[in-house]
């Protein structure tokens, strides 16, 4: 993962648009684009910023990858991120309707959990 996809994760995380960040660092709106798509890399001081924003290290914002506790380091967590990051790319991807559907899907699938819970115990 690098900087735009954990960007773009974080922004969806926390529910800024993309004018959000563009105001709380003073740029444009097409450069916060330019940062989640384009691979454009903002300079140390716009990293500072992200990183108090959003109470992360400037590392993770760069990698992806939580390396401030090493216990929780793993290849699950990776893909866990990995998995996250490409689930908000395809909700960004696709019509309002199949929004509507992708979360109703959701739903089944954790109602499908809890009863297969129940059946397990």
């Amino acid at each position: 993962m690098n900087f735009g996809p954990t960007l773009k994760m974080l922004r969806k995380q926390q529910k800024y648009r993309q004018k959000d960040l563009a105001d709380y660092l003073h740029v444009s709106r097409p450069t916060i684009a330019g940062y989640e798509t384009k691979n454009k890399q903002p300079d140390y001081e716009k990293l500072e910023q992200l990183s108090n924003l959003f109470n992360v290290t400037i590392d993770y914002l760069i990698t992806g990858i939580n390396r401030t506790f090493p216990s929780l380091q793993d290849t699950r967590d990776t893909h866990y991120n990995l998995q996250l990051t490409q689930l908000v790319n395809y909700f960004d991807s696709v019509s309002d309707k199949s929004r509507d559907d992708l979360i109703r899907y959701a739903e089944l699938l954790l109602l499908r959990d809890k009863d297969d819970e129940k059946h397990n115990k």
